[in-house]
């Protein structure tokens, strides 16, 4: 979570709606009992109420005060999470290989694994990502993606060829921004959800705190030589994140649990690897040979057989001669 709107102290009663082009009204006329539309917080009353000084909405039965969320904070509420990082841990298997591979290299160590960040040119392969640099690297603001969330993709490729040493098997990280953010995508931007949190007055009576929380979600996508393939013919694949409490800013905000686990959605996949085989290879050279020896056999029968200068293409292939020696056996009965 970076940025959140909090209503506070909710009890189910009745109350104003917000205005807006269907709500606001004159009198008990305009409202019309018992209807709720697609973004009502409640059923209509049928009355007609004040929602301020000036302006009067219809009335309804619902969490009171409804939330009013026209009024985004800014800037973003926890806008020093783009200091948080995020270690991501992916493993993948090749069970036909009997090969397999983590995204933490058997050279790093726990005391670079404790002090490192991902950089593409100084540490492309520390499994340790600050937030704001993700987003950064997609070419947005963590700042301004913050205010209203939105969805970023980190892709773990990985290109190996099994025929080479399992050191040069190594993970390469790219991110993008998957939701679409443009002048002519505007409605419903970003990403956010609500949860609310309830509890009992002194008095017996039911409230809660109702949070429309906004956020960036992480899409780890794991990709290389993909094939939906069922083992053993394809790869296994893990993939984990978690947040870690390193705050490298001068913020004192902490990311709650929830926000860490609620916003990483992982996609498992089957990659496809392939290795040099003396068998195979063998059966294909063969299959080419035979075939350039049918290609022949098909050439003739075509030009001697279907073309109109056939009788020319044969004269021009075959060279008939006499037998020698029949020629020398007349030659000395003469």
């Amino acid at each position: 979570m970076t940025n959140m709107i909090i209503t506070m102290n909710q009890t189910q009663g009745f109350c104003p709606e917000l205005p807006d082009k269907t709500t606001v009204c004159k009198s008990d006329a305009n409202c019309v009992a018992g209807s709720s539309g697609t973004h009502s917080n409640g059923i209509a009353t049928g009355r007609c109420v004040l929602f301020n000084g000036t302006v009067k909405t219809c009335e309804v039965a619902a969490w009171c005060p409804v939330e009013d969320d026209s009024h985004m904070p800014k800037p973003a509420f926890l806008k020093a999470a783009e200091n948080f990082t995020l270690l991501v841990k992916n493993n993948i298997w090749y069970p036909k290989f009997n090969f397999s591979k983590r995204n933490i290299l058997p050279n790093i160590t726990t005391t670079y694994l404790k002090s490192c960040t991902y950089d593409a040119v100084t540490d492309p392969f520390c499994p340790i990502f600050r937030l704001g640099k993700i987003v950064e690297s997609a070419g947005h603001s963590f700042q301004d993606m913050a205010i209203e969330g939105g969805i970023m993709g980190i892709q773990i490729n990985w290109d190996c060829n099994l025929d080479r040493t399992s050191s040069l098997c190594l993970p390469s990280y790219s991110f993008r921004r998957l939701d679409t953010r443009d002048v002519d995508h505007n409605v419903s931007p970003g990403y956010n959800f609500r949860f609310a949190k309830y509890y009992s007055h002194l008095t017996g009576a039911e409230h809660r705190t109702l949070i429309k929380a906004y956020g960036i979600r992480f899409d780890i996508i794991v990709f290389g030589k993909v094939a939906w393939l069922p083992p053993p013919l394809g790869a296994l694949v893990q993939t984990q994140a978690s947040g870690l409490a390193r705050d490298k800013g001068p913020s004192p905000h902490l990311l709650s649990a929830h926000a860490l686990y609620h916003d990483f959605f992982f996609f498992p996949c089957h990659l496809e690897a392939g290795k040099f085989d003396i068998i195979p290879t063998m059966i294909n050279v063969g299959s080419g040979l035979a075939l350039l020896g049918v290609a022949t056999v098909l050439c003739d029968v075509i030009v001697f057989y279907c073309m109109k200068k056939r009788y020319y293409y044969r004269e021009k292939k075959y060279k008939y001669v006499e037998d020698y020696e029949q020629g020398l056996g007349g030659e000395m009965d003469q």
